[in-house]
This record gives structure tokens, sequence and C-alpha cells, in this order.
């Protein structure tokens, strides 16, 4: 892989292709790399939109690997300025919508924990989440109330 857009072209076929541990892994180290390298955060900000919805469609994996190291590139994807500057507004409302729906139904705590930590770092304008207020609201309280029951409940 020579050069950012390669890497990230090889990301989205591993991605599409069912290599989703290795993709995202991959991605995430990606990532980290790319925080102060302009060149990396361009090129990724160019596929950014393809990326995003296979992203989307991985947080519900019922693989709880894939489905955490999606979440981790997602979180990655929704709080870098750079990033969430260029992210479509139907493509945040499905991020949005995505990670409510995920929080809400997913019995995999971690997973559940890292959904709400998405929400936590996003960096969506005020104007936006205006719109979301409630089902977000209500998907960090139903994190809340531990409706997987971890242990401390169990006291």
């Amino acid at each position: 892989m020579s050069n950012s857009s390669d890497q990230l072209e090889e990301i989205k076929t591993l991605i599409s292709s069912g290599s989703k541990c290795l993709a995202y892994s991959t991605l995430l180290h990606f990532q980290e790399h790319s925080s102060d390298d302009p060149t990396s955060i361009q090129a990724l900000a160019g596929i950014s939109q393809t990326l995003l919805s296979l992203i989307v469609a991985d947080i519900s994996d019922d693989d709880e690997e894939i489905a955490a190291l999606a979440l981790k590139c997602l979180g990655f994807m929704i709080y870098h300025p750079s990033l969430v500057a260029i992210i479509a507004v139907d493509d945040a409302n499905l991020v949005i919508e995505s990670l409510v729906r995920f929080i809400t139904t997913t019995k995999m705590k971690s997973v559940c924990n890292l959904g709400v930590w998405c929400i936590s770092i996003q960096q969506f304008n005020a104007p936006f989440l205006d719109s979301h207020h409630n089902s977000l609201l209500q998907a960090v309280v139903h994190a809340l109330d531990n409706p997987i029951g971890s242990f401390i409940n169990n006291f």
C-alpha cells in the first residue's frame, strides 16, 4: 500500500469482501496515524461517504469484535473536525439514527458503551443535533438504565 488513497481503497475492498476485522483494524490504525497528516485526512475525507455507509451497516454486526471496531472507526469519523465538516446531512442523519437504534437494541454491553461513547464525542453542529435531541437522550438514558444488566446492578 503505497499512499493514503490506495490504503483506503484496499480497506474498502476488505470491508466489502468480508474481511471486516482486518479491514477495521487497518482503518483504525490508519485513522490514528492520520490525525496530524493533512494528506491522509484529505484522502479519508474523499472516501468518507462510502466508508460511513459501510461502517454504519457494521455497527450492528452480531460479531462483537466487528461491531466494536466499526464503532471505534465511526467515532473517529464523527469526531475529527475536518471529516465532520464534509459529512452530508443525510449521512449525519443516518449515523445518528443508526447509533440510537443500535444502542437501544443491542444485547452486548461493551459495544453499547462504545455507541454511547460515539454520541459523547461527536462534533456535529448544535442546530443539526437539535432535531435529534429526544432520540439521543432516550438512547443515553436507555444505556444508563442498564437493560443488559451489568454486574453492578446485581448487588
